[in-house]
């Protein structure tokens, strides 16, 4: 891209820049290396106007990372709730826990639990004003667009290597971080997936998909088939009014609580699954109910779950193991930080309950 495209983006962005709460006033400034971090792991896989109340709540509770670096898990995974892909939670715990600072190297930063190419570009360009790249997918979007790249970085490691090369000329100035955050936010608003506004675009007169009236072809879109998924959800209730969690062990939350589920074929067999005698003992059950069902999508997988509400005739046990707990019915909406949870505990408070 040539200094005068550069110039015109630059332009485009100091006009068009939208108040975000991550994004300073000033456009120039250096940012909290904490904060770029923060955001930049929650926009993966999640738009602008989602995380932007995420953040804020985010910063409330945890401004810095030595704050962080005091939470535990299930705290973390609760402000975490609704943002999905759990494990960049999980990274975002253990890197607060390694470091008081943040590094300011590229090798340093993608050492880190959960920091990888992209990530470390945007700390050390946006918080350190390096000349350092950085490649999302707005930017793959861009320069497939700009260079008629019928390709994917994905698809090898040349592909990757060739958007990488634009990416590193794009960051090889002194406006680094300008040129960087321009670009995403050319992709976030500009130039989108569906129906790009070309008409406004800065680059527009250097872009070979819009000047070859192409942008439609671009990138090629490679979709993973979903996946279909039955399963069943235990809400196990003891006698005084406790429902069991587990932690581990499941095919979709293996490091958080969850409550226990099993993959199972559409209409199964009434009463107690076999599956679900490893979680109770079937001489301590005083009754199995189907509650409903929901839906619930996970990443390329479209699920649809039932949900068996089982009464025990004692009450909650101790637990044999940290993998296992027992959580007042009333707190269970505060305890679980999933959605997948969250969903099936609708089916018991929306049920009319019974002696």
């Amino acid at each position: 891209m040539d200094e005068q495209s550069l110039k015109k983006l630059r332009d485009w962005f100091k006009k068009n820049a939208a108040k975000l709460p991550w994004r300073p006033a000033d456009l120039d400034a250096p940012r909290d290396p904490y904060a770029v971090w923060i955001s930049e792991t929650m926009l993966q896989q999640t738009q602008v106007s989602t995380v932007r109340e995420y953040f804020i709540r985010w910063m409330k509770r945890f401004p810095d990372v030595e704050t962080l670096a005091k939470a535990n898990e299930e705290e973390v995974f609760k402000y975490w709730q609704g943002l999905g892909y759990y494990s960049r939670a999980r990274n975002i715990l253990k890197t607060a826990k390694t470091v008081s600072q943040f590094p300011n190297s590229r090798k340093e930063l993608e050492a880190l639990p959960g920091i990888g190419a992209y990530t470390a570009g945007a700390i050390l360009s946006l918080a350190y004003h390096q000349r350092e790249a950085i490649l999302d997918g707005n930017l793959v979007r861009i320069f497939s667009r700009l260079y008629a790249l019928d390709f994917l970085p994905t698809e090898s490691r040349d592909a990757a290597e060739i958007y990488w090369n634009y990416a590193r000329e794009v960051a090889d100035s002194p406006k680094a971080y300008m040129h960087n955050e321009s670009l995403m936010e050319l992709g976030r608003i500009v130039c989108k997936v569906k129906n790009p506004d070309c008409a406004n675009c800065p680059l527009r007169n250097a872009c070979r998909a819009a000047l070859e009236n192409r942008t439609a072809e671009f990138p090629p879109v490679k979709k993973q088939a979903p996946k279909d998924w039955h399963g069943t959800v235990l809400i196990v209730e003891s006698a005084d009014h406790k429902i069991l969690a587990v932690h581990g062990g499941q095919k979709f939350f293996k490091n958080q609580f969850t409550l226990p589920h099993f993959e199972s074929p559409r209409n199964a067999t009434a009463g107690l699954p076999a599956q679900a005698e490893r979680y109770v003992d079937a001489d301590k059950v005083l009754s199995v109910e189907n509650i409903g069902k929901f839906r619930h999508n996970i990443t390329v997988h479209k699920m649809e779950c039932d949900v068996l509400y089982i009464r025990l005739n004692g009450k909650a046990t101790a637990p044999a193991s940290s993998e296992i707990k027992w959580i007042r019915r009333e707190q269970a909406q505060d305890f679980f930080a999933n959605n997948f949870s969250l969903k099936a505990l609708e089916r018991l408070l929306h049920r009319t309950d019974k002696p």
